[in-house]
C-alpha cells in the first residue's frame, strides 16, 4: 500500500514515542525525531512510501502515540488516516479551581513576565526572594521560553506553577501578536474592530 507521512519537525517537542514505535522509519538528531528518507516541502518532512499492513500499522502508531500531533499518515488518495482514539471507559471531569482558595505559592519562588513590543520578546524574571530577580529568560515563542526554563535550566518548580508559566507565556505571545497591552495574571482585552 502506498502511504505519505508527513511529520512536523518544527511542532515536535523530543517525546522519541516515534522512534520507540517505527525505529526504521524515525531516528533522533540530538534534539528531535527525523523522518528518515523524506524530503523537505513546505516545512514539513514528507516521505511517500510503499508500506505492507504491518508497517502502516506503525506509521499509524507512530502517529497517535505523537503527544503533539506532529505526525500525519495519507493513503494513497491523498485522505488522511485516522488515528484509533480509544474512548472505551472514559472517566469524564468537570474541571474546577477557585484561585483565592487553592492557590499555593512555589517554596522555589516565582516568575515575572513581561512583553518588549520593540524587540518583539517575551521577558521572564524568576525571583527566588521578594521582587529579586535572580534569572532572566527571553525569547520569542512561548515553547522556547519554557523549555529553556523547564529543561535547560532545571529549575526545580512545581507542576502547577509550569501550567502557570505555559499559560502567562501563550497570553504574552498573543498580546504580542496582536498588538495589546499584556498584563500578567490579567485576562487579555482582546476586542474586534468594528468596520
Amino acid at each position: 500500500m502506498l502511504i505519505t507521512v508527513e511529520y512536523n519537525y518544527s511542532k515536535c517537542i523530543g517525546a522519541q514515542k516515534c522512534i520507540q514505535i517505527a525505529p526504521n522509519f524515525f531516528s533522533w538528531d540530538g534534539e528531535k525525531a527525523v523522518l528518515n528518507k523524506s524530503t523537505i516541502k513546505d516545512g514539513i518532512q514528507v516521505l511517500s512510501i510503499e508500506c505492507n499492513e504491518q508497517q502502516v500499522e506503525q506509521f499509524i502508531k507512530a502517529a497517535s502515540s505523537c503527544p503533539i500531533n506532529a505526525i500525519k499518515v495519507r493513503n494513497d488518495s491523498g485522505v488522511l488516516v485516522e488515528t484509533k482514539i480509544v474512548t472505551d471507559n472514559v472517566k469524564e471531569v468537570v474541571a474546577h479551581y477557585d484561585d483565592e482558595k487553592e492557590f499555593v505559592l512555589d517554596p522555589q519562588g516565582y516568575f515575572l513576565i513581561r512583553i518588549d513590543p520593540v524587540a518583539g520578546n517575551i521577558e521572564v524574571g524568576f525571583c527566588n526572594a521578594r521582587n529579586k530577580i535572580v534569572l532572566k529568560v527571553m525569547g520569542k515563542k512561548p515553547i522556547e521560553i519554557y523549555h529553556t526554563i523547564i529543561n535547560k535550566l532545571a529549575l526545580d518548580i512545581r507542576k502547577d506553577h509550569c501550567a502557570y508559566l505555559g499559560r502567562e507565556l501563550q497570553k504574552a505571545y498573543i498580546a504580542l501578536q496582536k498588538n495589546i497591552p499584556y498584563v500578567q495574571d490579567d485576562e487579555l482585552q482582546i476586542y474586534d474592530k468594528i468596520c
